[in-house]
């Protein structure tokens, strides 16, 4: 057969089929390639936005941790979890990128420019260049500053704007790329605060709480949340902490009188440690809204003992008194009480008011013990270096009649020398304030207040008032065995020197009911008079089961111990209640020695911070 050259026609269709080929091939890289590189500018551009917003909630979450510490800040009630205001304004002597106070969602400036400066930031900004703007929940703003806790709710709502519909403290908001009708000039202060030029839809209008993360042509707005849970999540850690210094400075020192860390009361007073080293027996846990938060013998797992300002405390204190002629006296009332038992407790007295058939003969020395003829005892810290104890002595008629002589004692010291005992098997720490043989300190007082009335006729019969100011000379003034847990700081200063005080919380902490949301616990060991120096891991020691990593869960079993707090309130849990499970999750619930630790979840927000106490 002959073979034929191939026809320029078919030639030609190869070719055209090869130049196609290569056409759709570049064609095909030119396309992959534009979409890639578009993918890649969007990751860019979120991530430029993703990265400022983590910064300012970072920074907001920062702020709101240090609050306290701030130098500026003068309110000792004022706790962790506030926030700044937005930059809401430019005035004279204003100066952007700082938050304006007052803020509230009734005057319509809960919505503003993110302040910046007063959170040490850089000018955050979004992918398109916008500054990011900031929305702050009534309940978390510093100006005015209330109560902050893990009760606390934040009133902003987002997409769905029924209350209650969300529980967020702030909102942080990237505007992006200014829309039709937005008018960005920077260099004109009223169109640069204006929401309208930045955010759209219900992100624009103030005053109402309510906010939209949906996106369309017409609001573009990205929105951050930090709800609730995430800024309690960070206080806690903080309050934990706290907590847990003022037990180890409560252990190391429980009595106040070490020097160089060495206890002069130990018989082996070369040794490093402190003899009296112990934890406070703790106060039994019930509702923590009704407790009483006094040590209690025994309680090595329980609620803080707590030496609270203005709370009156059972105390089973002692008094006795020689105060001479010094001072003042005065007396009031038809039959007030004779002079010399309102200045000596060692004098034999005796009354016989209108109603006795006989005198009755007493001794004025003072019990609060709540046994024999005496009342229950209480005392109250007052602030500052104050305390206030009361007890009530009842006189009888020693003919048998009905009628009696209720006597009531108040005794109000401040700044006398004072003592701490450290805690025992038996006893809670206790304090005493003594006087003896010498001139009261400047700035010292003393002051007695004896009242009679007779019953059942509840007539008032006198009062004396015995006031004792600073440089009297005293013979002998003693206020014994008033419990002094772990105090609440009412001078500004933790654990000032010439104060003695190791194991002091600061002021916010009670102020704003944190006792409320923490345990504590600790191995026996570490129990006022214990016998052994230390427990024993997987022994006596507390035990604790973290599973928050994608690894077998790890068990530490060397816990010395623990301070445990609550979070908010679960949807399955009612508080207040005295049930450990209505404020405490899982194991942590038993309250015993095994306790765990969880990742963040629907059904679990403990939060729990080991304490080696001592190494």
């Amino acid at each position: 057969m002959r073979r034929y050259p191939p026809r320029p026609s078919r030639q030609r269709g190869v070719v055209v089929l090869l130049v196609l080929a290569l056409l759709l091939a570049v064609g095909s890289f030119v396309v992959v390639r534009s979409v890639s590189d578009g993918v890649r500018r969007a990751r860019d551009d979120q991530s430029t936005t993703g990265a400022s917003l983590a910064a300012a909630e970072q920074a907001l979450l920062g702020y709101a941790t240090r609050y306290p510490d701030d130098p500026a800040i003068t309110s000792p009630t004022a706790g962790p979890g506030h926030l700044p205001c937005p930059d809401t304004r430019f005035d004279a002597g204003d100066v952007p990128g700082q938050a304006d106070p007052p803020c509230a969602l009734s005057s319509a400036t809960e919505t503003g420019l993110l302040p910046w400066r007063t959170l040490d930031l850089p000018t955050l900004q979004d992918t398109d260049g916008a500054p990011l703007w900031y929305a702050l929940a009534d309940a978390f703003r510093n100006n005015p500053a209330g109560i902050v806790n893990p009760s606390t709710r934040g009133e902003l709502r987002l997409d769905v704007c029924t209350p209650g519909a969300r529980d967020i403290a702030a909102l942080l908001f990237a505007p992006g790329t200014g829309l039709t009708g937005q008018n960005r000039s920077t260099a004109n202060a009223i169109v640069r605060y204006a929401a309208a030029n930045y955010l759209e839809g219900q992100n624009a209008t103030r005053g109402d709480g309510c906010f939209s993360s949906l996106r369309s042509p017409i609001a573009n707005d990205v929105v951050h949340a930090i709800d609730r849970a995430t800024l309690m999540t960070a206080v806690q850690k903080r309050v934990l902490a706290d907590v847990a210094n003022a037990l180890e400075r409560y252990y190391a020192d429980p009595d106040g009188d070490d020097v160089g860390g060495v206890d002069p009361d130990c018989a082996a007073a070369s040794l490093p440690d402190d003899c009296d080293d112990a934890l406070p027996w703790l106060s039994p846990f019930e509702d923590p809204t009704l407790a009483a938060y006094r040590g209690d013998v025994g309680t090595r797992r329980g609620l803080l003992p707590l030496r609270q300002i203005g709370v009156d405390f059972p105390a089973g204190f002692h008094a006795t008194w020689d105060l001479g002629s010094g001072g003042s006296l005065t007396h009031t009332g038809p039959a007030p009480p004779d002079p010399v038992c309102v200045r000596r407790t060692a004098a034999v007295c005796t009354m016989m008011p209108s109603g006795f058939g006989a005198a009755a003969s007493y001794r004025s020395e003072v019990s609060g013990s709540g046994s024999g003829p005496y009342g229950a005892g209480f005392c109250r810290w007052p602030g500052g270096h104050a305390l206030r104890c009361t007890t009530t002595l009842t006189i009888a008629d020693p003919t048998g009649s009905e009628n009696v002589v209720e006597r009531s004692f108040v005794l109000d010291i401040d700044d006398l020398p004072r003592r701490l005992a450290p805690p025992s098997a038996t006893a809670p720490r206790l304090e005493d304030a003594r006087v003896i043989a010498t001139s009261l300190p400047a700035t010292a007082s003393i002051r007695i207040t004896v009242s009679d009335r007779l019953l059942p006729a509840n007539e008032p019969l006198g009062v004396a008032v015995l006031t004792v100011p600073g440089g009297t000379a005293v013979t002998d003034f003693a206020l014994l065995n008033v419990p002094s847990d772990l105090e609440i700081d009412d001078d500004g200063v933790i654990d000032p020197v010439d104060r003695r005080s190791p194991g002091e919380l600061p002021q916010w902490f009670t102020a704003n009911l944190w006792q409320q949301f923490v345990f504590v616990a600790y191995a026996e060991a570490y129990a006022p008079g214990a016998v052994a120096d230390d427990c024993i891991a997987g022994s006596d020691c507390l035990h604790v089961v973290d599973t928050r990593h994608d690894v077998p869960a790890v068990t530490h079993e060397d816990v010395r111990a623990l301070v445990l707090a609550a979070g908010p309130a679960l949807a399955t849990q009612t508080r207040p209640g005295a049930d450990p499970a209505q404020w405490f999750e899982g194991g942590n619930a038993s309250l015993d020695d095994r306790y765990e630790v969880r990742e963040a979840m629907p059904d679990f927000n403990d939060l729990l911070l080991r304490s080696q106490v001592h190494d």
